[in-house]
């Protein structure tokens, strides 16, 4: 989660409320989901109740996945 959405991240100035509620980590159902060899993947998703009805763009319904090494706490992919 602090690589996706660091903790004390703040919205850009001037952004819209759509952009700030995408800001805050309660808008994310975030599952682990273990691989071979120590690997992990990390799905974040925008919660479908997160973010409705405000002005802008929705949330994408595409999950972020990580793969994360858990021997060495590497970050190995990111696919977006």
């Amino acid at each position: 989660m602090e690589d996706f959405l660091p903790l004390g991240a703040k919205p850009r100035r001037g952004a819209t409320p759509t952009e700030v509620c995408a800001s805050q980590r309660q808008s994310y159902d975030v599952t682990a989901v273990p691989g071979a060899n120590a690997v992990v993947f990390v799905s974040f998703l925008a919660r479908p109740d997160a973010c409705r009805d405000m002005d802008g763009p929705p949330l994408s319904d595409v999950p972020i996945v990580y793969a994360v090494d858990t021997a060495t706490w590497v970050i190995l992919s990111v696919q977006e």
